[in-house]
């Protein structure tokens, strides 16, 4: 336990180092596992700390987190690896890594949220903003994360050029969390990010929310711009809940009620756990199930934090998993 938390206290070590006398995972060569600032970098590197702990406790294995401080930043640890870089790159990052490193990287664990291993991108905006549909938004001032960011800026940005909607001037909050509060605050009009399936009231037994319905079902009743009854209602677990989780703005449901879905964008294959060119197979191998042990047991907490990551599962995919992605976004897909 010792040598694991010495792990994350070790603050300068090159990410490019090799510790060509020792193996990888151990003092002199580390695994370097890197974290984007999706949410809260604060939040971000409390829980990726203790994960790391854990998992450097279930496996022996010496390991440093590393919350970049940007997305390309990110891509960059992992071209300049050497076979010593593991991550959790968003969908596009992921994508961009492919290309940087001539497919060599190598995803091996997929987020799973809810049930479900896709997500999307939503537009929040102001119930009483007048903003009703992705064509009202021309002219108005657009929030957004960062323009690595898949739901925040990659697929958000196609469908508005696709559209023609140009904007009177655009805010760069540096994370998902602080668009909305940037919304909340009204620094901007609207705001562009990560969207869930949203979870059916108790006891409901008819089919589950498939993307294409309304992204606010059992949610708020667009007939009456309400929200349903208690017992009618159930639950979104988007920006919006991270949002609640910060305390800063009253409960969930004060802030639903003044913040709405306009449209979503999307599906999108979920972010993913990979590992750069030349990490040793048999260590991914016992990371991959080390992490999926951690999440489906005393992890889970950390995981599913609604200003980590909320990841509630993961599965095992391959570099096919994002193929279709590639397709949408006009990438190329590697010949295999």
């Amino acid at each position: 336990m010792k040598r694991t938390l010495l792990a994350v206290l070790v603050a300068t070590v090159a990410l490019g180092a090799t510790g060509l006398a020792q193996a990888l995972g151990t003092r002199g060569n580390p695994i370097i596992w890197v974290f984007p600032p999706s949410t809260r970098p604060t939040v971000i590197q409390d829980v990726a700390t203790q994960i790391v702990i854990d998992i450097g406790r279930a496996t022996g294995l010496y390991i440093v987190p590393r919350v970049m401080p940007d997305y390309a930043s990110l891509i960059e640890a992992f071209k300049a690896a050497q076979g010593n870089v593991m991550g959790v790159p968003t969908t596009d990052q992921y994508a961009r890594i492919a290309i940087e490193t001539n497919y060599q990287a190598t995803p091996r664990l997929a987020a799973v949220r809810q049930g479900y291993s896709y997500y999307f991108a939503s537009i929040y905006a102001w119930r009483d903003s007048g903003i009703k549909t992705i064509d009202d938004l021309a002219g108005k001032v657009w929030i957004y994360n960062s323009e690595g960011s898949t739901s925040g800026y990659v697929f958000p940005n196609m469908a508005f050029q696709a559209r023609g909607i140009q904007f009177a001037g655009v805010v760069k909050s540096g994370g998902h969390t602080n668009s909305i509060i940037a919304l909340m605050e009204r620094q901007g009009d609207f705001c562009t990010g990560y969207g869930s399936p949203p979870t059916p009231p108790a006891n409901y037994k008819g089919p589950r929310w498939e993307f294409g319905d309304d992204p606010e079902k059992w949610i708020w009743d667009r007939q009456n711009n309400a929200l349903y009854p208690p017992e009618l209602r159930g639950e979104v677990r988007d920006m919006r809940y991270a949002l609640a989780g910060t305390g800063l703005y009253g409960d969930y449901w004060d802030i639903v009620q003044k913040i709405g879905i306009v449209d979503v964008i999307g599906p999108l294959p979920n972010d993913c756990i990979a590992f750069s060119p030349g990490f040793p197979e048999d260590l991914q191998d016992i990371l991959v199930a080390a992490i999926l042990e951690h999440i489906r047991g005393e992890g889970y907490p950390l995981w599913s934090n609604r200003n980590f990551y909320e990841w509630y599962d993961a599965e095992e995919i391959d570099d096919t998993y994002y193929d279709a992605y590639r397709v949408l976004v006009g990438l190329p897909v590697p010949e295999r």
